[in-house]
């Protein structure tokens, strides 16, 4: 018995070791987060919805501040330059630099978020006005959603220059404030630089293949679900106007505006066979009203929205 407990203990010995060694030669490694964006500060969150021919008092201060047209439209006038702003669109004003908005006959509603970033990417947005994707507006709502549960907001106040706590606030309602900016921050730089890298593909290729055309199909089918103009298209092209109109009109018989609305036609067909209501996707794709999304379908499919519901209901 002395024997058998002996070699065990040796066993035990041995096997200690060897775990020690183990232990000893592996060795982990901290990866460092890389932060594109830290905000360190909020300084106000506010939802306005502004009355007709409504014109703010300039201001200036050394935190950033981002205007994001929520419905309607609303200009912002900074430095005396005039951005006019569309439902989607949002606008970021450097710190330090004069600026006001002011609304026309309509009544606009806007959401606003300032605060502080000292983050390199920031410059990036620096007087730039862009669109928001449809799938990253949420991260906005969110930032509202906790902020209302958060802070005190008032419903209207142009004056506003601190956000009040609430006595008992959610647990973590700053930091989900903090993230989902920060998220929203990335997301849209991530966008605009994969459309610089889009664009500086196409540019090296185009002038000698049928790219231009594909690439103008593209960003007509990208954009079912909001509002384009000629002048997009040709922003994001780097082509005058007539050139690129006389282009497509060649390549394809149509105008480019033209086939916008087939594919916003051929895209009601699809929520319509959805169940969708004519309402819904006259919103959903952009139209100004039931009556012009009715009128282009007809023009399109030769029939309204009504009849091409009925005679599907038939098959």
């Amino acid at each position: 018995m002395k024997i058998t407990k002996n070699i065990y203990n040796r066993r035990d010995s041995c096997y200690n070791f060897i775990m020690d060694a183990r232990h000893q030669t592996k060795k982990f490694y901290m990866h460092k987060i890389d932060n594109v964006f830290n905000v360190q500060k909020i300084v106000t969150i506010h939802y306005q919805a502004l009355p007709k021919r409504y014109k703010a008092r300039e201001e200036w201060h050394d935190f950033w501040e981002i205007i994001y047209a929520d419905k309607g439209g609303v200009t912002v006038v900074s430095e005396n330059r005039q951005t006019i702003l569309k439902q989607g669109d949002i606008y970021f004003i450097t710190p330090n630099v004069p600026h006001y908005v002011e609304s026309d006959e309509s009544e606009p509603n806007i959401f606003i978020i300032s605060f502080e970033c000292r983050s390199e990417s920031m410059k990036f947005f620096s007087d730039k006005k862009l669109s928001v994707p449809k799938e990253r507006r949420w991260l906005l709502q969110n930032v509202m959603t906790e902020a209302a549960s958060a802070f005190d907001l008032p419903d209207f106040d142009p004056e506003l220059n601190r956000l009040t706590p609430k006595c008992r606030p959610p647990l973590g309602g700053e930091q989900l404030i903090k993230n989902s900016l920060e998220s929203f921050l990335i997301y849209l730089l991530r966008s605009e630089n994969d459309k610089i890298a889009s664009t500086a593909f196409f540019i090296s290729k185009t002038e000698l293949s049928d790219a231009l055309e594909d690439e103008i199909v593209r960003i007509l089918r990208e954009s079912l679900y909001g509002k384009l103009t000629l002048d997009d298209i040709c922003d994001k092209l780097h082509y005058g106007k007539v050139k690129l109109c006389t282009f497509f009109k060649e390549k394809t018989g149509a105008g480019i505006y033209g086939t916008y609305l087939k594919f916003k036609t051929d895209e009601a067909k699809s929520l319509i066979r959805k169940g969708v209501s004519f309402t819904e996707i006259a919103d959903l794709l952009c139209f100004d009203s039931v009556s012009s999304f009715s009128n282009a379908f007809k023009k399109y499919t030769g029939m309204t929205p009504k009849q091409y519901r009925d005679s599907i209901k038939k098959v």
